[in-house]
């Protein structure tokens, strides 16, 4: 019997949907404010776009065991340098999920993935599920916080599921 791949594929398809937006409000962060926050308790713009380029790839490696502790927190987020360090960390992501989603089979898709800290289960739920919800909505919640900094900087916001406040969007290039 030939193993099934939808799930992985329809993440993909739709990882792959949301990467033009995604890469459209990073590429809109000012390289010269990339040290700017909009509250001392925030992450810089540059931490932040830094994560939301980092995420899929992260989220996707974190789940490829069956248990994975609860990432650390804790410590400073990295400090990009450059926009294009975002840009390439972004392509790693893109290039790593476009290698390896394909190859997830449904069953291992459906099987349970446990996130622990300290001993005890914090997250469990189907593999599936876990990267629907880390790996892609967890990532376009960042993009929105992401849009909240860009206005707050007089940057153009980019639209992504209709217009925002300074464009319409470009059907026909998405």
């Amino acid at each position: 019997m030939t193993p099934e791949y939808e799930i992985g594929t329809s993440l993909l398809a739709e990882f792959e949907q949301e990467l033009g937006p995604t890469r459209k409000f990073l590429e809109r962060v000012p390289e010269e404010r990339l040290a700017w926050r909009p509250h001392e308790k925030s992450m810089t713009a540059g931490q932040l776009a830094l994560h939301i380029a980092q995420v899929p790839e992260g989220v996707l490696r974190l789940s490829e065991p069956d248990e994975a502790p609860v990432p650390d927190l804790s410590s400073e987020r990295p400090q990009p340098a450059a926009l294009r360090e975002i840009l390439d960390a972004l392509n790693q992501s893109a290039a790593y999920l476009r290698q390896t989603l394909p190859t997830i089979d449904d069953e291992r898709m459906s099987e349970t993935f446990r996130v622990t800290q300290g001993g005890h289960v914090v997250v469990s739920l189907p593999r599936a599920a876990f990267l629907r919800s880390i790996m892609l909505n967890h990532w376009y919640h960042h993009r929105g916080q992401l849009g909240v900094y860009l206005r707050l900087l007089s940057v153009a916001v980019p639209s992504s599921y209709g217009p925002s406040g300074d464009e319409m969007p470009d059907f026909a290039s998405e």
